[in-house]
């Protein structure tokens, strides 16, 4: 038993120095790349973990520059919307100021048109409700508004002025419920009187039973009131009615826009002819 056991011994110990022999020979046996066989084995050993690293670092890599990508795509957009928010608010700022100067560029032609002196003014506060009717503008006493001048817009009457400090003035419209104004129709010369109604309505009284009106007539002032001159529009005819005292009624459609009103003319020195009055769409002539 002692030689079989000192046999296996000297046994694994020659082949531990021959593997140690052969390590040394591949270590120093280069191959046709110049790398040694010892470094070969090991590259290839190693070569599936080197691959697996590589791989994961570039999926890493490239997750990294996608979410930068995507951060700065999110950022580029949000400039974007700031961007367009500040060109829509310049763009209605632009046509705010065009659309301001056309009703300008239109009054200031009324003006140089009428022959009496007048005024204008800027609409500083509104009353409105179902007994009242009333603007407030910003001109008075000192700029030689008196109660009862006349204020007319582009083509059709406003109202008049009914109380006056010396920097601004109260105008009570044409639709106002307590007011009234000398009507005619444009087409007939047809007279009658106008008066408010809620809703900003209109009607045109003591229409002659058998007169020759139409739905769609025009009515202009007719200048027989005293405080309007002649030839600015009130309204058109939408219905005809005939009352029991044997005249008819007309129901007025405003022509004006009363509750978007900005600037009105008020003619200090009132005096008035058709062709201050276009109609929608028309040109004074």
């Amino acid at each position: 038993m002692p030689a079989s056991s000192s046999t296996r011994s000297n046994v694994l110990t020659l082949a531990a120095l021959l593997f140690a022999q052969l390590l040394l020979m591949s270590g120093s046996v280069r191959e046709a790349g110049g790398a040694t066989l010892l470094e070969s084995w090991s590259m290839r050993a190693t070569s599936p973990v080197v691959a697996a690293a590589r791989f994961v670092g570039g999926g890493l890599r490239g997750l990294g520059g996608g979410i930068a990508n995507l951060l700065h795509a999110h950022s580029r957009n949000a400039a974007l919307q700031v961007e367009v928010g500040r060109l829509r608010s310049e763009l209605r700022a632009a046509r705010e100021h065009s659309l301001e100067n056309e009703r300008l560029r239109r009054l200031l032609g009324m003006r140089e048109e009428l022959e009496g002196r007048s005024v204008a003014a800027r609409v500083v506060s509104l009353v409105f409700d179902k007994q009242t009717k009333m603007i407030v503008i910003d001109r008075g006493l000192s700029d030689g508004v008196r109660v009862d001048h006349p204020a007319v817009a582009w083509g059709g009457a406003v109202g008049r002025v009914v109380e006056a400090s010396a920097s601004h003035a109260k105008v009570q419209l044409i639709t106002d419920p307590n007011a009234g104004a000398g009507g005619v129709v444009q087409r007939s010369r047809v007279h009658g009187m106008v008066f408010g109604r809620e809703q900003d309505r209109l009607v045109m009284r003591f229409v002659p039973l058998f007169s020759d009106v139409m739905h769609g007539d025009r009515v202009v002032t007719s200048g027989l009131d005293g405080i309007y001159p002649r030839g600015f529009g009130i309204g058109t005819v939408t219905r005809i009615h005939t009352r029991v005292d044997g005249t008819q009624q007309l129901e007025l459609r405003p022509e004006l826009r009363f509750a978007t009103l900005e600037e009105v003319l008020v003619l200090t020195d009132p005096v008035g002819e058709d062709r201050f009055a276009p109609g929608p769409g028309e040109e004074p002539s």
